[in-house]
């Protein structure tokens, strides 16, 4: 009996070693791709993610622009009325008129 192994097994092992790397490569390469592709919605995904805050943070600015805008509208319209008051009350205090003072001011 021989001491050494059989041609045909180390070919036999031979070639099985060949078939499993050239296996591994191609399931790799399909894991690498899967993943990949995962990434690829995964970016998009965050991307329109991205842009739907940022039109929700310019429509926020943008509505919070014209509420500071009408309410400073609205203070200079009271100031203005409060002024117009100070004069009126003044002329009627002028001609005689008691005008009680309001406990408010």
């Amino acid at each position: 009996m021989e001491e050494t192994a059989p041609w045909w097994m180390a070919g036999g092992l031979a070639a099985f070693w060949i078939v499993r790397e050239t296996w591994g490569a191609v399931l790799s390469r399909k894991k690498e791709r899967t993943e990949t592709d995962a990434n690829i919605d995964l970016l998009t995904g965050l991307v329109s993610r991205v842009k739907s805050l940022e039109e929700a943070q310019a429509a926020m600015t943008s509505q919070l622009h014209e509420e500071v805008r009408l309410r400073m509208t609205a203070e200079e319209e009271a100031h203005r009325l409060r002024l117009r008051v100070i004069t009126l009350e003044s002329a009627m205090r002028g001609i005689g008129a008691v005008i009680p003072e309001d406990p408010k001011r």
